[in-house]
């Protein structure tokens, strides 16, 4: 009687601490969601599976958080295009605000024999 008692003991203290086995993994019982790139009209056409209180818990936080994870994605997105074009406006008012110089037109320049310096021409006259 005694070696029974000190078998479940003992039987009771490596169930306890984990070392007893494990029971096996839940697996769905539904198909995995499939949104893919997530739009507005995916979102309001949404219609999570019921459950016999209302809607399948499970189905409904996974496509929550792929909508939280797509609308996290596209902030990121949206912050990021936001700073490049800060950033590139700084630098045309900084390009615009320096003075730039007139153009400058150039010198005419005179004929060569009309000066007088054109000593291997012959004057026509």
């Amino acid at each position: 009687m005694v070696l029974a008692v000190v078998t479940v003991l003992v039987a009771v203290f490596f169930a306890a601490t984990g070392r007893g086995g494990e029971l096996s993994r839940e697996r769905p019982d539904y198909a995995p969601l499939e949104l893919g790139s997530v739009s507005a009209a995916d979102v309001a056409l949404l219609r999570p599976p019921t459950a016999m209180w209302g809607y399948n818990v499970d189905v409904t936080d996974e496509a929550l958080d792929q909508i939280a994870r797509t609308l996290r994605d596209r902030d990121l997105t949206i912050a990021g295009l936001q700073q490049q074009l800060a950033a590139r406006e700084m630098a045309s008012a900084a390009t615009a605000s320096t003075p730039v110089p007139p153009p400058t037109m150039p010198e005419p320049q005179a004929a060569p024999g009309a000066t007088g310096e054109g000593g291997d021409q012959e004057q026509g006259w």
